[in-house]
């Protein structure tokens, strides 16, 4: 009852900011058919974040919910035995699934911290944790896939090697392996999502943070285009 209290609250508060801003004559059937079926934000999840017609280089539009996991349930999907060992499968919640299954899309982002491996150099040592890395965006992808309830085509970026923090205790480094996943909610006959995603982490990452660190602190996420695990 209270997160049924809590979606029409944040679809009541929506329409009203755009009714302020004079902007309700842009929003399409289709916007307003979202905002009352959008699933309300699972308690995996502490940062939930929707970016509306972001446009890629030729101006074709994506609009993309970014997730971005708890520490308690982090924890449990970046350690590195969990993600690289244990066959055990987390156990997502029925919110969790619906949010899933609501995309078109579905990008699964990895990311290893700035702790190097011992006794390798660091040329190397970066090279294998990007590798790991992209094991991990492999290992949610595989996790995501198996509560799909329909076909939903699962992309996975690696984001790379965490560039080293002056002064970071080792125990802190757990916070660059963030759990992102992007659900993609609509796009645009060929848009270009790596460049409309691009845009849309730029453009919000004053009101999420985690955003300018995925595009400026990692080795693989720094360049024009992304990285994606085939």
């Amino acid at each position: 009852m209270a997160r049924s209290v809590h979606k029409y609250a944040r679809i009541v508060v929506t329409v009203a900011w755009v009714i302020a801003g004079g902007w309700l004559g842009l929003l399409t059937a289709s916007d307003l058919r979202y905002l009352w079926s959008t699933p309300p934000t699972p308690p995996e999840v502490t940062h939930d974040l929707t970016v509306n017609n972001s446009a890629d280089q030729q101006g074709r539009v994506a609009s993309f919910r970014i997730l971005l996991f708890t520490d308690e349930f982090r924890w449990r999907l970046n350690s590195f035995d969990e993600i690289e060992h244990r066959a055990m499968q987390p156990n997502f919640t029925e919110a969790m699934r619906a949010v899933l299954n609501s995309a078109e899309e579905i990008i699964c982002i990895g990311a290893s911290s700035e702790e190097l491996p011992s006794g390798v150099r660091s040329e190397l040592g970066i090279v294998q944790e990007e590798r790991r890395a992209a094991r991990r965006a492999e290992k949610i992808a595989v996790w995501v896939r198996e509560v799909l309830e329909r076909p939903i085509p699962v992309r996975k970026l690696n984001v790379g090697y965490h560039q080293p923090t002056h002064g970071a205790k080792s125990e802190d480094t757990s916070d660059q392996r963030r759990v992102v996943i992007v659900l993609v909610l609509k796009h645009e006959e060929g848009t270009n999502l790596d460049q409309s995603l691009r845009a849309a982490m730029a453009g919000e990452s004053l009101r999420a943070p985690i955003f300018e660190s995925l595009l400026t602190k990692y080795s693989l996420a720094t360049g024009d285009t992304f990285t994606w695990v085939p």
